[in-house]
C-alpha cells in the first residue's frame, strides 16, 4: 500500500490559488465560478462510495499532472491539502480509508490542477 501523496500548507495553497485563478477561498462555494460543465449525481452523494465519487469528478474532465486534493480530513487534521499525481489519484482514493482512517468523500471534495487552471468540485448536494 502506501499512498503517494504529500501535503502543502494552507498558505501555499492560497498563494497558488491566487496565482492561478486570482481568487481566495474561504468556503467551497467560492470555487463555483466560470463553470464549464455541471453534472448532477442525483442528490445527496453520501450514498456514493469513494471510488464512485472520484468517477463522477473524472467524468467531468480528464485529470493530468499534479493535483491538489482537499477533503474534510485536510480541515479536521489541519494538515493542508494533499498533492497527488493524476496517475496515482485512483490508488490514493482507493487506499484513503486504510491510510487515514476515514472515507475520502464525506462532504465536499475539491481537486485542483493549478497548471491547467481547472477545478473539480463534488458538492455535498451531489453536484459536480
Amino acid at each position: 500500500m502506501g499512498i503517494m501523496a504529500s501535503n502543502i500548507s494552507w498558505d501555499e495553497f492560497n498563494h497558488q490559488l491566487k496565482e492561478a485563478f486570482n481568487i481566495k477561498m474561504k468556503y467551497v462555494d467560492d470555487l463555483y465560478f466560470n463553470v464549464i460543465k455541471r453534472f448532477d449525481v442525483g442528490g445527496e452523494f453520501v450514498k456514493l462510495n469513494d471510488m464512485e465519487s472520484l468517477d463522477c469528478l473524472q467524468h467531468m474532465r480528464e485529470m493530468n499532472g499534479e493535483l491538489c486534493v482537499i477533503t474534510d480530513y485536510c480541515y479536521k487534521k489541519k494538515c493542508g491539502p494533499f498533492i497527488v499525481d493524476a496517475s496515482e489519484i485512483n490508488n490514493f482514493v482507493k487506499d484513503f480509508y486504510a491510510e487515514y482512517g476515514e472515507v475520502f468523500c464525506s462532504t465536499d471534495i475539491i481537486i485542483i490542477s493549478f497548471a491547467e487552471k481547472l477545478i473539480w468540485v463534488l458538492f455535498h448536494e451531489g453536484i459536480c
